[in-house]
Protein backbone atom coordinates (compact mmCIF):
# COMPACT_ATOMS: atom_id res chain seq x y z
CA UNK A 1 0.00 0.00 0.00
CA UNK A 2 1.42 3.69 -1.35
CA UNK A 3 0.08 6.74 -0.40
CA UNK A 4 1.95 10.45 -2.39
CA UNK A 5 1.48 12.22 1.40
CA UNK A 6 -0.39 10.32 3.91
CA UNK A 7 0.14 12.59 7.15
CA UNK A 8 -0.37 15.90 5.15
CA UNK A 9 -3.88 14.13 3.19
CA UNK A 10 -5.47 13.97 6.63
CA UNK A 11 -5.15 18.04 7.60
CA UNK A 12 -8.20 19.95 7.18
CA UNK A 13 -9.78 22.73 8.97
CA UNK A 14 -8.16 20.97 12.16
CA UNK A 15 -4.46 20.03 11.67
CA UNK A 16 -3.16 16.82 13.50
CA UNK A 17 -1.30 18.12 16.50
CA UNK A 18 2.40 17.54 15.71
CA UNK A 19 1.83 18.12 12.02
CA UNK A 20 3.05 21.25 10.21
CA UNK A 21 1.41 22.03 6.83
CA UNK A 22 4.32 21.64 4.37
CA UNK A 23 3.75 25.01 2.88
CA UNK A 24 4.03 26.84 6.17
CA UNK A 25 7.09 25.19 7.11
CA UNK A 26 9.23 27.99 8.54
CA UNK A 27 12.95 27.57 6.78
CA UNK A 28 15.64 30.63 7.76
CA UNK A 29 15.91 32.60 4.89
CA UNK A 30 19.46 33.81 5.64
CA UNK A 31 20.77 30.30 5.86
CA UNK A 32 23.42 29.53 3.61
CA UNK A 33 23.70 25.83 3.93
CA UNK A 34 22.40 23.19 1.41
CA UNK A 35 20.30 21.53 3.04
CA UNK A 36 18.52 24.42 3.70
CA UNK A 37 17.98 25.38 0.15
CA UNK A 38 16.91 22.61 -1.41
CA UNK A 39 14.24 22.10 1.36
CA UNK A 40 13.24 26.07 0.19
CA UNK A 41 12.94 24.10 -3.75
CA UNK A 42 11.10 20.95 -2.59
CA UNK A 43 8.82 23.46 -0.12
CA UNK A 44 8.49 25.52 -3.43
CA UNK A 45 7.42 22.39 -5.69
CA UNK A 46 4.91 21.39 -2.75
CA UNK A 47 3.15 24.46 -2.77
CA UNK A 48 2.19 24.51 -6.55
CA UNK A 49 -0.57 22.20 -7.06
CA UNK A 50 -0.35 21.54 -10.50
CA UNK A 51 3.19 20.92 -10.46
CA UNK A 52 2.77 18.72 -7.40
CA UNK A 53 0.10 16.86 -9.67
CA UNK A 54 2.27 16.23 -12.42
CA UNK A 55 5.19 15.24 -10.32
CA UNK A 56 2.58 12.68 -8.34
CA UNK A 57 1.79 11.08 -11.75
CA UNK A 58 5.73 10.40 -12.64
CA UNK A 59 6.42 9.28 -8.88
CA UNK A 60 3.79 7.18 -9.23
CA UNK A 61 5.55 5.14 -11.77
CA UNK A 62 8.04 4.55 -8.71
CA UNK A 63 5.53 1.54 -7.66
CA UNK A 64 6.44 -2.07 -8.98
CA UNK A 65 3.58 -3.38 -11.25
CA UNK A 66 1.24 -5.71 -10.02
CA UNK A 67 1.85 -3.89 -6.46
CA UNK A 68 -1.96 -2.34 -4.58
CA UNK A 69 -2.06 0.79 -3.75
CA UNK A 70 -4.75 0.24 -1.19
CA UNK A 71 -4.00 -3.38 -0.21
CA UNK A 72 -0.91 -4.80 2.32
CA UNK A 73 1.58 -3.69 4.62
CA UNK A 74 1.77 0.28 4.61
CA UNK A 75 4.99 1.70 2.52
CA UNK A 76 6.99 5.38 2.31
CA UNK A 77 5.45 7.76 1.20
CA UNK A 78 5.95 8.98 -2.63
CA UNK A 79 6.88 12.44 -1.25
CA UNK A 80 9.19 11.21 1.49
CA UNK A 81 11.23 9.28 -1.51
CA UNK A 82 11.41 12.28 -3.64
CA UNK A 83 12.63 14.31 -0.90
CA UNK A 84 14.92 12.03 0.54
CA UNK A 85 16.57 11.06 -3.27
CA UNK A 86 16.73 14.75 -3.44
CA UNK A 87 18.62 15.76 -0.80
CA UNK A 88 20.98 12.62 -0.85
CA UNK A 89 22.76 13.79 -4.28
CA UNK A 90 22.21 17.51 -3.53
CA UNK A 91 24.12 17.38 -0.62
CA UNK A 92 25.92 14.03 -1.63
CA UNK A 93 25.07 12.02 1.60
CA UNK A 94 25.76 8.31 1.66
CA UNK A 95 22.71 6.14 2.78
CA UNK A 96 24.12 6.45 6.50
CA UNK A 97 23.88 9.76 6.94
CA UNK A 98 20.95 10.57 4.71
CA UNK A 99 19.28 7.99 7.62
CA UNK A 100 20.52 9.86 10.35
CA UNK A 101 19.33 13.25 9.10
CA UNK A 102 16.17 12.08 8.50
CA UNK A 103 15.38 10.69 11.50
CA UNK A 104 16.83 13.59 13.70
CA UNK A 105 16.68 16.95 11.43
CA UNK A 106 13.44 18.91 12.52
CA UNK A 107 13.35 20.78 9.35
CA UNK A 108 13.68 17.36 6.78
CA UNK A 109 11.23 15.87 9.10
CA UNK A 110 8.42 19.28 8.88
CA UNK A 111 9.34 18.81 4.98
CA UNK A 112 8.40 15.07 4.65
CA UNK A 113 4.89 15.55 6.66
CA UNK A 114 6.50 13.83 9.55
CA UNK A 115 4.19 13.90 12.85
CA UNK A 116 6.59 15.40 15.45
CA UNK A 117 4.09 14.91 18.46
CA UNK A 118 3.00 10.93 17.68
CA UNK A 119 6.00 10.09 15.57
CA UNK A 120 8.83 12.28 17.22
CA UNK A 121 10.81 8.72 18.60
CA UNK A 122 10.34 6.82 15.75
CA UNK A 123 13.25 5.83 13.44
CA UNK A 124 13.66 4.18 10.02
CA UNK A 125 15.37 1.56 8.92
CA UNK A 126 18.83 2.35 6.49
CA UNK A 127 17.77 -0.88 3.94
CA UNK A 128 14.28 0.72 4.04
CA UNK A 129 15.52 3.96 3.11
CA UNK A 130 18.00 2.49 0.76
CA UNK A 131 15.20 0.32 -0.76
CA UNK A 132 12.87 3.23 -1.64
CA UNK A 133 15.06 5.46 -2.85
CA UNK A 134 16.55 2.89 -5.05
CA UNK A 135 13.37 3.01 -7.10
CA UNK A 136 14.24 5.76 -8.86
CA UNK A 137 14.71 5.08 -12.66
CA UNK A 138 17.04 7.52 -15.18
CA UNK A 139 13.83 8.11 -16.72
CA UNK A 140 11.67 9.11 -13.87
CA UNK A 141 14.45 11.80 -12.87
CA UNK A 142 14.41 13.22 -15.82
CA UNK A 143 11.01 13.66 -16.27
CA UNK A 144 10.90 15.16 -12.55
CA UNK A 145 14.40 17.62 -13.58
CA UNK A 146 12.23 18.85 -16.93
CA UNK A 147 9.21 19.62 -14.88
CA UNK A 148 11.56 21.95 -12.18
CA UNK A 149 13.40 23.56 -14.78
CA UNK A 150 10.32 24.91 -16.65
CA UNK A 151 8.40 25.52 -13.56
CA UNK A 152 11.35 27.46 -12.56
CA UNK A 153 11.53 29.80 -15.92
CA UNK A 154 7.96 30.38 -15.61
CA UNK A 155 7.94 31.23 -12.11
CA UNK A 156 11.32 33.43 -11.82
CA UNK A 157 11.77 34.27 -14.97
CA UNK A 158 8.20 34.77 -17.05
CA UNK A 159 9.43 37.58 -19.13
CA UNK A 160 12.24 35.71 -20.79
CA UNK A 161 11.25 33.58 -23.34
CA UNK A 162 14.72 32.76 -25.21
CA UNK A 163 17.20 30.15 -23.63
CA UNK A 164 20.93 30.80 -24.30
CA UNK A 165 22.88 28.06 -23.28
CA UNK A 166 26.56 26.73 -22.74
CA UNK A 167 27.74 23.04 -23.42
CA UNK A 168 30.54 21.63 -22.16
CA UNK A 169 31.93 17.99 -20.80
CA UNK A 170 33.55 16.84 -17.57
CA UNK A 171 34.68 13.25 -15.98
CA UNK A 172 31.95 11.41 -13.91
CA UNK A 173 34.03 9.30 -11.85
CA UNK A 174 33.30 5.48 -11.11
CA UNK A 175 34.16 3.99 -7.09
CA UNK A 176 37.38 1.76 -8.66
CA UNK A 177 40.74 1.16 -7.82
CA UNK A 178 43.57 1.87 -9.77
CA UNK A 179 43.75 -0.83 -12.46
CA UNK A 180 46.62 -2.95 -13.42
CA UNK A 181 45.83 -6.37 -15.31
CA UNK A 182 47.72 -7.88 -11.95
CA UNK A 183 45.35 -6.92 -9.81
CA UNK A 184 42.02 -6.84 -11.89
CA UNK A 185 43.30 -10.54 -12.44
CA UNK A 186 43.26 -11.16 -8.60
CA UNK A 187 39.80 -9.47 -8.52
CA UNK A 188 38.59 -12.18 -11.19
CA UNK A 189 39.98 -15.13 -9.82
CA UNK A 190 38.41 -13.58 -6.44
CA UNK A 191 34.89 -13.46 -8.07
CA UNK A 192 35.33 -17.24 -9.43
CA UNK A 193 35.96 -18.95 -7.01
CA UNK A 194 33.44 -16.55 -4.15
CA UNK A 195 30.61 -17.60 -6.73
CA UNK A 196 31.96 -21.24 -7.66
CA UNK A 197 31.92 -21.87 -3.78
CA UNK A 198 28.75 -21.34 -3.14
CA UNK A 199 27.18 -22.83 -5.99
CA UNK A 200 28.82 -26.13 -5.67
CA UNK A 201 27.68 -25.82 -1.48
CA UNK A 202 24.41 -25.47 -2.46
CA UNK A 203 24.54 -28.10 -4.81
CA UNK A 204 26.94 -30.07 -3.10
CA UNK A 205 29.71 -30.52 -5.23
CA UNK A 206 33.02 -31.49 -3.24
CA UNK A 207 36.64 -30.03 -4.35
CA UNK A 208 35.24 -26.91 -3.26
CA UNK A 209 35.73 -26.45 0.34
CA UNK A 210 38.82 -24.32 1.24
CA UNK A 211 37.98 -21.17 -1.13
CA UNK A 212 38.30 -18.64 1.35
CA UNK A 213 42.25 -20.27 1.67
CA UNK A 214 43.12 -20.21 -1.72
CA UNK A 215 41.79 -16.68 -2.12
CA UNK A 216 43.79 -15.62 0.59
CA UNK A 217 47.21 -17.93 -0.98
CA UNK A 218 46.34 -16.52 -3.97
CA UNK A 219 46.33 -13.01 -2.76
CA UNK A 220 49.50 -13.39 -1.04
CA UNK A 221 50.98 -14.19 -4.43
CA UNK A 222 49.70 -11.47 -5.58
CA UNK A 223 51.13 -9.06 -3.05
CA UNK A 224 54.40 -10.70 -3.45
CA UNK A 225 54.61 -9.59 -7.05
CA UNK A 226 53.08 -6.57 -6.18
CA UNK A 227 55.86 -5.64 -4.04
CA UNK A 228 58.73 -6.60 -6.58
CA UNK A 229 60.47 -4.02 -7.78
CA UNK A 230 62.62 -3.63 -11.22
CA UNK A 231 66.47 -3.05 -10.06
CA UNK A 232 67.97 0.07 -10.96
CA UNK A 233 71.38 -1.40 -11.21
CA UNK A 234 73.54 0.51 -13.81
CA UNK A 235 75.04 -3.17 -14.35
CA UNK A 236 72.98 -5.33 -17.16
CA UNK A 237 73.75 -8.60 -14.85
CA UNK A 238 72.05 -7.32 -12.11
CA UNK A 239 68.84 -5.63 -14.36
CA UNK A 240 68.11 -9.33 -16.40
CA UNK A 241 68.66 -11.50 -12.83
CA UNK A 242 65.63 -8.71 -11.52
CA UNK A 243 63.40 -9.29 -14.58
CA UNK A 244 63.80 -12.72 -14.40
CA UNK A 245 62.57 -13.04 -11.52
CA UNK A 246 59.80 -10.68 -11.78
CA UNK A 247 58.62 -13.11 -14.65
CA UNK A 248 59.48 -16.14 -12.76
CA UNK A 249 56.60 -15.18 -10.08
CA UNK A 250 54.01 -13.85 -13.20
CA UNK A 251 54.48 -17.63 -14.39
CA UNK A 252 53.74 -18.96 -11.14
CA UNK A 253 50.77 -16.51 -10.85
CA UNK A 254 49.34 -17.31 -14.07
CA UNK A 255 49.80 -21.13 -13.48
CA UNK A 256 47.83 -20.49 -10.29
CA UNK A 257 44.79 -18.66 -12.25
CA UNK A 258 44.58 -21.08 -14.91
CA UNK A 259 44.28 -24.05 -12.08
CA UNK A 260 41.03 -21.68 -10.49
CA UNK A 261 39.66 -20.74 -14.27
CA UNK A 262 39.94 -25.06 -15.39
CA UNK A 263 38.22 -25.81 -12.25
CA UNK A 264 35.45 -23.15 -12.43
CA UNK A 265 34.43 -24.68 -16.18
CA UNK A 266 34.25 -28.28 -14.33
CA UNK A 267 31.61 -26.80 -12.32
CA UNK A 268 30.11 -24.80 -15.15
CA UNK A 269 30.13 -27.93 -17.22
CA UNK A 270 28.15 -29.95 -14.57
CA UNK A 271 25.54 -27.62 -13.95
CA UNK A 272 22.15 -28.19 -15.45
CA UNK A 273 21.38 -24.10 -16.56
CA UNK A 274 24.68 -21.89 -17.15
CA UNK A 275 25.28 -19.54 -14.47
CA UNK A 276 25.71 -15.85 -16.22
CA UNK A 277 27.51 -14.26 -13.29
CA UNK A 278 30.46 -17.22 -12.60
CA UNK A 279 30.96 -16.87 -16.64
CA UNK A 280 31.61 -13.69 -17.17
CA UNK A 281 34.03 -13.71 -14.42
CA UNK A 282 35.72 -16.43 -16.23
CA UNK A 283 35.76 -14.44 -19.29
CA UNK A 284 37.34 -12.15 -17.82
CA UNK A 285 40.15 -14.22 -15.98
CA UNK A 286 40.47 -15.84 -19.60
CA UNK A 287 40.94 -12.03 -20.88
CA UNK A 288 43.34 -11.07 -18.02
CA UNK A 289 45.50 -14.50 -18.13
CA UNK A 290 46.00 -13.46 -21.84
CA UNK A 291 46.93 -9.57 -21.83
CA UNK A 292 49.44 -10.58 -18.63
CA UNK A 293 51.14 -13.30 -21.15
CA UNK A 294 50.89 -11.33 -24.28
CA UNK A 295 52.28 -8.15 -22.16
CA UNK A 296 55.14 -9.42 -19.76
CA UNK A 297 56.03 -12.91 -21.83
CA UNK A 298 56.07 -11.65 -25.47
CA UNK A 299 57.09 -8.10 -24.56
CA UNK A 300 53.32 -6.94 -26.70
CA UNK A 301 51.98 -3.51 -26.19
CA UNK A 302 47.76 -3.87 -25.15
CA UNK A 303 45.64 -1.13 -27.03
CA UNK A 304 43.15 0.65 -25.42
CA UNK A 305 40.48 -0.50 -27.13
CA UNK A 306 41.45 -4.47 -26.05
CA UNK A 307 41.82 -3.30 -21.79
CA UNK A 308 38.96 -3.26 -18.94
CA UNK A 309 39.29 -0.87 -16.26
CA UNK A 310 37.38 -2.69 -14.00
CA UNK A 311 35.44 -6.28 -13.69
CA UNK A 312 32.76 -4.47 -11.00
CA UNK A 313 32.17 -1.05 -13.39
CA UNK A 314 33.09 -2.27 -16.95
CA UNK A 315 31.89 0.74 -18.09
CA UNK A 316 34.76 2.68 -16.95
CA UNK A 317 37.33 4.52 -19.21
CA UNK A 318 40.60 6.00 -19.01
CA UNK A 319 40.14 9.53 -19.83
CA UNK A 320 43.20 11.93 -20.24
CA UNK A 321 42.25 15.24 -20.72
CA UNK A 322 45.56 17.25 -19.97
CA UNK A 323 44.43 19.11 -16.98
CA UNK A 324 47.73 20.25 -14.66
CA UNK A 325 48.04 18.13 -11.81
CA UNK A 326 45.75 15.08 -13.22
CA UNK A 327 47.39 12.85 -15.51
CA UNK A 328 44.31 10.46 -16.07
CA UNK A 329 40.95 10.17 -14.53
CA UNK A 330 38.87 7.01 -14.32
CA UNK A 331 35.08 7.29 -15.12
CA UNK A 332 32.64 7.96 -17.86
CA UNK A 333 32.79 11.62 -20.10
CA UNK A 334 29.67 13.21 -19.16
CA UNK A 335 28.25 16.23 -21.43
CA UNK A 336 25.77 19.33 -19.92
CA UNK A 337 24.04 22.08 -21.58
CA UNK A 338 22.92 25.03 -19.13
CA UNK A 339 20.88 27.94 -19.43
CA UNK A 340 21.65 31.55 -18.79
CA UNK A 341 19.71 31.61 -15.29
CA UNK A 342 21.99 28.70 -14.35
CA UNK A 343 19.55 25.56 -14.54
CA UNK A 344 20.77 22.29 -16.55
CA UNK A 345 18.63 21.58 -19.75
CA UNK A 346 19.95 18.15 -20.18
CA UNK A 347 23.09 15.81 -19.99
CA UNK A 348 24.25 12.78 -21.80
CA UNK A 349 26.71 10.32 -20.92
CA UNK A 350 29.50 9.78 -23.65
CA UNK A 351 30.04 6.23 -23.37
CA UNK A 352 33.17 6.12 -25.79
CA UNK A 353 32.46 9.37 -27.47
CA UNK A 354 34.37 12.68 -27.72
CA UNK A 355 32.68 15.56 -27.61
CA UNK A 356 32.94 16.50 -31.14
CA UNK A 357 30.66 13.34 -31.82
CA UNK A 358 27.64 14.63 -29.47
CA UNK A 359 27.81 18.55 -30.24
CA UNK A 360 24.90 17.98 -32.69
CA UNK A 361 22.74 15.38 -30.85
CA UNK A 362 22.66 18.19 -27.49
CA UNK A 363 21.62 20.31 -29.09
CA UNK A 364 18.79 18.41 -30.91
CA UNK A 365 17.34 16.94 -27.74
CA UNK A 366 17.65 20.29 -26.09
CA UNK A 367 15.55 21.66 -28.60
CA UNK A 368 13.69 19.04 -27.88
CA UNK A 369 12.52 19.67 -24.31
CA UNK A 370 12.88 22.87 -24.41
CA UNK A 371 11.73 25.04 -27.76
CA UNK A 372 12.33 28.38 -26.67
CA UNK A 373 16.29 27.71 -27.17
CA UNK A 374 17.78 30.04 -29.56
CA UNK A 375 21.69 29.62 -28.94
CA UNK A 376 24.22 27.53 -27.77
CA UNK A 377 28.21 28.11 -26.88
CA UNK A 378 31.10 25.63 -26.76
CA UNK A 379 34.23 25.29 -26.86
CA UNK A 380 37.24 24.00 -29.12
CA UNK A 381 36.52 20.49 -28.46
CA UNK A 382 33.25 20.40 -30.19
CA UNK A 383 34.55 21.41 -33.53
CA UNK A 384 34.85 19.10 -36.55
CA UNK A 385 35.84 19.28 -39.58
CA UNK A 386 33.74 19.42 -42.75
CA UNK A 387 33.13 15.75 -44.36
CA UNK A 388 32.52 14.25 -47.46
CA UNK A 389 29.22 15.63 -47.80
CA UNK A 390 30.50 19.04 -47.02
CA UNK A 391 28.90 19.72 -43.65
CA UNK A 392 30.56 20.30 -39.88
CA UNK A 393 29.03 20.16 -36.57
CA UNK A 394 28.32 23.87 -37.40
CA UNK A 395 26.07 23.59 -40.08
CA UNK A 396 24.43 20.84 -38.83
CA UNK A 397 23.67 22.99 -36.00
CA UNK A 398 22.83 26.10 -37.75
CA UNK A 399 20.32 24.22 -39.67
CA UNK A 400 18.14 23.32 -36.36
CA UNK A 401 17.43 26.52 -35.89
CA UNK A 402 19.96 27.36 -33.03
CA UNK A 403 22.97 29.88 -33.17
CA UNK A 404 26.16 27.99 -32.60
CA UNK A 405 28.84 29.73 -30.94
CA UNK A 406 31.37 27.50 -31.88
CA UNK A 407 34.99 28.45 -32.11
CA UNK A 408 37.26 26.91 -34.88
CA UNK A 409 39.85 24.56 -34.19
CA UNK A 410 42.96 25.48 -35.60
CA UNK A 411 43.84 28.45 -37.90
CA UNK A 412 40.49 30.28 -38.73
CA UNK A 413 39.56 31.29 -42.41
CA UNK A 414 38.28 34.41 -43.54
CA UNK A 415 34.32 33.18 -43.28
CA UNK A 416 35.12 31.70 -39.48
CA UNK A 417 37.27 35.30 -38.53
CA UNK A 418 33.90 37.26 -39.84
CA UNK A 419 31.30 34.59 -37.95
CA UNK A 420 33.78 34.82 -34.48
CA UNK A 421 34.51 38.90 -34.73
CA UNK A 422 30.79 39.23 -34.28
CA UNK A 423 29.28 40.91 -31.31
CA UNK A 424 27.04 38.17 -30.22
CA UNK A 425 29.54 35.51 -30.81
CA UNK A 426 31.82 37.69 -28.59
CA UNK A 427 29.36 37.89 -25.95
CA UNK A 428 28.06 34.56 -25.79
CA UNK A 429 32.16 33.03 -26.12
CA UNK A 430 33.20 35.71 -22.78
CA UNK A 431 29.94 34.38 -20.89
CA UNK A 432 30.51 30.77 -21.76
CA UNK A 433 33.29 29.78 -19.12
CA UNK A 434 30.52 29.85 -16.73
CA UNK A 435 29.18 26.78 -17.32
CA UNK A 436 32.71 25.35 -15.26
CA UNK A 437 31.32 27.18 -12.34
CA UNK A 438 27.91 24.85 -13.12
CA UNK A 439 29.93 21.71 -13.26
CA UNK A 440 32.04 22.38 -10.33
CA UNK A 441 28.25 23.33 -8.48
CA UNK A 442 27.08 19.50 -9.67
CA UNK A 443 30.49 18.21 -8.89
CA UNK A 444 29.90 19.36 -5.21
CA UNK A 445 26.56 17.91 -4.85
CA UNK A 446 26.89 14.48 -6.00
CA UNK A 447 28.45 14.23 -9.38
CA UNK A 448 32.01 14.03 -8.83
CA UNK A 449 32.08 10.12 -8.05
CA UNK A 450 29.48 7.08 -8.08
CA UNK A 451 28.99 5.47 -5.01
CA UNK A 452 26.45 3.13 -6.78
CA UNK A 453 27.70 -0.44 -8.47
CA UNK A 454 26.34 -1.06 -12.30
CA UNK A 455 26.00 0.72 -15.71
CA UNK A 456 22.37 1.00 -14.69
CA UNK A 457 22.51 2.63 -11.32
CA UNK A 458 25.27 4.64 -12.56
CA UNK A 459 22.92 6.45 -15.57
CA UNK A 460 20.24 6.44 -12.42
CA UNK A 461 22.85 8.26 -10.13
CA UNK A 462 23.68 10.91 -12.81
CA UNK A 463 20.06 11.80 -14.05
CA UNK A 464 19.07 12.03 -9.77
CA UNK A 465 21.92 14.62 -9.28
CA UNK A 466 20.87 16.83 -12.44
CA UNK A 467 17.29 16.61 -10.67
CA UNK A 468 18.18 17.32 -7.26
CA UNK A 469 20.95 20.19 -8.63
CA UNK A 470 17.70 22.02 -10.46
CA UNK A 471 16.21 21.77 -7.17
CA UNK A 472 18.69 23.19 -5.26
CA UNK A 473 19.14 25.99 -7.73
CA UNK A 474 15.40 26.68 -7.70
CA UNK A 475 15.48 27.06 -3.96
CA UNK A 476 18.82 29.27 -3.83
CA UNK A 477 17.46 31.40 -5.88
CA UNK A 478 13.98 31.61 -3.91
CA UNK A 479 16.25 32.35 -1.02
CA UNK A 480 18.20 35.07 -2.39
CA UNK A 481 14.94 37.06 -3.75
CA UNK A 482 13.57 36.89 -0.21
CA UNK A 483 16.34 38.35 1.44
CA UNK A 484 16.35 41.50 -1.03
CA UNK A 485 12.79 41.66 0.06
CA UNK A 486 13.32 41.72 3.32
CA UNK A 487 16.52 44.40 3.16
CA UNK A 488 14.12 46.70 1.75
CA UNK A 489 11.82 46.44 3.93
CA UNK A 490 14.42 47.22 6.83
CA UNK A 491 15.53 49.95 4.44
CA UNK A 492 12.02 51.53 4.75
CA UNK A 493 11.37 51.59 8.03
Amino acid sequence: MRNFTSTQAELGENPLLGVTPIEQVRLDTYCRDEITKTLRGLQEIYRNKVLLKEIQDVLSELVPKGTSWNDGRKGMDLWVIFVLGTLRLSCNWDYDKLKSCYDYHHKIREICGVDLFCDVDIVTGRQTIHDNVSLFTKKIANKISKLVVAFSHELLFPEERELHSRCDSFVFETNVHFPTDLNLLKDSVRKVLSIGGKLASSLKITGWREVKSQQKKFHSLYNKLSKMRHSNSKKEERKEKRRLEIEEIIKDYLSVARAHLLKARTLQNSLDEECPKLQLNMDYTDLFIKQISRRVLNGETISPDEKVYSIFEPHTEWICKGKAGIRQELGVKVCVVEDQFGFILDHRIMKGEQDKDVAVEMVRKSKELYPGLTSMSFDKGFYSKVDKDGQNNHSRIEALEVRAHLPVKGRRNKAAQERESKEAFVVARKQHPAVESAINALESHGFDRCPDKGTPNFERYAAMAISASNIHHLGAIIMAREIKVLRRKRKSA
